[in-house]
């Protein structure tokens, strides 16, 4: 049976994982696409409601057709949130043409790939929610990061024509700068102060409350981070 249906592309153990777990409680099915398939392996035990799909988000086509394919075997997609990053930090006269291209391909490309595919259906049936993972390398750019912070800033402003283009259309476009790491194994060994770690269930938390917003009150954007913020 069709049933409302949540696409996260670029789903981990981390973030991802959190956003499937949320919006499955919130009784969506979920259709959860990581880069690579290993990365998902026995995370979600025992749901057939969460379906996974490798993909490469930076792949016009093969989001496309990753669209047509949820919607055909779960239901309609209500929920897409592109949720894809890469970045290294170095210096900009350390960084490579393709590094830099590879991370902004990454980090802002997928927002339009996804955006495409669902917008239609879900114009449509007149309604639907598209979320972007941003961070705060967007608002301050920090010495090294400036790959990031380009592929971040490009997907803030995508995400400001989005929603003006498809709000007035009953779709809900919104960007969530996520301000400071997330707490992961990685960070907790990289951060000796662990208060300054983004919860992950908390940020999917913050996504899933954008998606149940009545629409005479839209965020369009909105950013994430704990009570000892980062600096």
């Amino acid at each position: 049976m069709a049933e409302p249906t949540a696409l996260i592309l670029g789903v981990g153990a981390g973030l991802g994982a959190s956003l499937v777990r949320r919006f499955r409680a919130g009784g969506l099915r979920v259709a959860a696409a990581p880069r690579t398939g290993e990365r998902l392996a026995g995370l979600f035990p025992g749901d057939d409601h969460i379906s996974c799909h490798q993909v490469d988000a930076t792949d016009g086509a093969a989001v496309a057709a990753l669209v047509d394919k949820v919607e055909r075997e779960s239901g309609p997609v209500e929920v897409a949130i592109a949720n894809s990053a890469a970045w290294k930090i170095a210096p900009v006269i350390d960084l490579s043409a393709e590094e830099f291209t590879a991370i902004w391909q990454a980090g802002c490309l997928p927002a339009f790939h996804l955006t495409k595919a669902v917008a239609k259906g879900m114009i449509a049936r007149g309604r639907g929610t598209i979320l972007f993972t941003g961070s705060a390398a967007q608002m301050r750019a920090g010495a090294g990061f400036g790959a990031m912070a380009v592929a971040k800033s490009g997907l803030r402003a995508f995400s400001q024509a989005a929603a003006r283009d498809l709000g007035p259309k009953g779709l809900h476009v919104a960007h969530i700068a996520i301000d400071g790491p997330i707490d992961s194994a990685r960070t907790r060994a990289a951060n000796g102060d662990h208060s300054r770690l983004v919860a992950p269930d908390g940020i999917a938390e913050a996504y899933y409350q954008l998606h149940v917003q009545p629409r005479a009150a839209w965020s369009n954007e909105i950013d994430v981070r704990t009570f000892a913020e980062w600096l």
